[in-house]
């Protein structure tokens, strides 16, 4: 039976936007699978290495990320220490990266070598590089912001 004056209750705010987990908001009310899935790897990367969360404390920018064959999108909204993930792509982008999803998921899986740049002389990313001398894989935005993208491309690597 429940005692009416025992103590008080605890009590939890209701309504109120997307979800949001301590580095990543969600800006809509049901995340898309896509952005929750970018959104999570973001989250554990940025977690479990330090020298990624220095770079998520310093990136301020906005970045789209299109997936072709899905024609599905987020935007990537890094504001130095927060990340919201907006479904599609907002306005006010720095940087939108258009390719299929194994180009997508192939970013994470770059590794990071010497001066903490990108590398692209192993298996993958060759395989990047190629997209993006193909057109498979194209970076709107790129002329002005080549360190952004490389930031991106460490925060993304799980290696």
């Amino acid at each position: 039976m429940h005692d009416a004056g025992s103590c008080r209750m605890a009590r939890r705010k209701v309504g109120g936007g997307g979800r949001k987990t301590e580095l990543v908001d969600y800006a809509d009310q049901e995340p898309s699978a896509f952005a929750s899935m970018l959104g999570g790897l973001i989250q554990a990367n940025v977690q479990g290495k330090p020298e990624r969360r220095r770079d998520f404390d310093q990136l301020r920018a906005g970045v789209g990320v299109w997936v072709t064959d899905i024609d599905e999108g987020v935007t990537l909204e890094f504001k130095g220490g927060s990340l919201t993930v907006h479904n599609g792509l907002t306005p006010g982008r720095d940087l939108t990266i258009r390719a299929d999803a194994d180009t997508v998921m192939s970013l994470s899986n770059l590794r990071i070598g010497l001066f903490n740049l990108p590398v692209y002389y192993d298996q993958v990313g060759r395989g990047v590089a190629a997209k993006m001398f193909t057109g498979r894989l194209r970076v709107e935005g790129l002329v002005g912001n080549l360190a952004t993208l490389n930031m991106v491309t460490r925060i993304f690597s799980v290696q």
